[in-house]
C-alpha cells in the first residue's frame, strides 16, 4: 500500500507553480508560501462555480492563476505578470527563446533560486499525451528552474514517481496538431506567465 501524498488528490498545481517561481522571484519561505497558499484557496472559493471547475479540474487554470496573482498582491507582495501568447499562437522557438530569457540563472550569485534568478521567473502548463488516444494523460502547472539550452527543467512539486522534471528541446510541440507518436508533450503558449518581483 502506498500512502497518498500531498497534491495526489487535489488539483491546485497550478497555485504551486506560482509559489514555487516566488522562490526565484522573492525568496519566499516554506511559511509565507503556505499563508499565500490559504489566501488563494480562500480568495479562489468565493465564485462558486469558478471554485467547483477548481476542484473538478474543469478549467485550464489560465484565469485561475492570474487571480491568484491578484491574491498575492491583495495580501501585500508584489508580483508582477506578463502574458506573452493570449491567443496561444506561438512556435517552439518563440516559446525557448522567452523562457530562457526570464529563466536565466547566474550560479555565481549564490546557491538559492533566489539569488541565481535576479527575480524573475516562468510558470507554464504542459500536458502529456499517449499514443492514439485524445485526451491528455496528464495536464500540469509547473514552474520553470532553467532553460539549459537542451532542456527546460522544471521546480515541481509532484512526487509521482513518473513525473515529468524536464523536457528536451525537441521533446514538446505548442499546438495539438503537432503531436505525434515521438512528441507526446504539449506546452500550450497561452499559458506561459512571465513573473517579477514588484517596486
Amino acid at each position: 500500500m502506498e500512502a497518498f501524498f500531498q497534491g495526489k488528490l487535489d488539483n491546485f498545481c497550478a497555485l504551486y507553480a506560482v509559489l514555487n517561481a516566488m522562490q526565484r522571484t522573492h525568496g519566499i519561505n516554506h511559511w509565507s508560501a503556505r499563508k499565500l497558499f490559504h489566501a488563494g484557496l480562500v480568495g479562489l472559493s468565493r465564485d462558486e462555480q469558478s471554485w467547483k471547475n477548481i476542484v473538478w479540474n474543469d478549467t485550464d487554470y489560465i484565469s485561475e492563476v492570474r487571480s491568484f496573482i491578484e491574491i498575492i498582491n491583495a495580501e501585500g507582495t508584489s508580483l508582477q505578470y506578463t502574458h506573452p501568447f493570449p491567443d496561444g499562437k506561438a512556435g517552439i522557438e518563440d516559446v525557448l527563446k522567452i523562457v530562457a530569457d526570464w529563466s536565466q540563472c547566474d550560479r555565481s550569485k549564490g546557491d538559492t533560486l533566489w539569488e541565481m534568478a535576479d527575480g524573475k521567473a516562468v510558470v507554464l502548463q504542459f500536458k502529456r499525451f499517449l499514443p492514439f488516444r485524445g485526451a491528455p494523460l496528464i495536464s500540469h502547472w509547473t514552474a520553470v528552474k532553467e532553460f539549459s539550452g537542451n532542456e527546460l527543467r522544471f521546480i515541481d512539486s509532484s512526487l509521482e514517481k513518473t513525473a515529468t522534471y524536464a523536457l528536451p528541446r525537441n521533446g514538446f510541440c505548442t499546438c495539438e496538431d503537432e503531436l505525434k507518436e515521438g512528441c507526446l508533450f504539449l506546452i500550450d503558449p497561452a499559458t506561459i506567465y512571465l513573473l517579477e518581483a514588484g517596486d
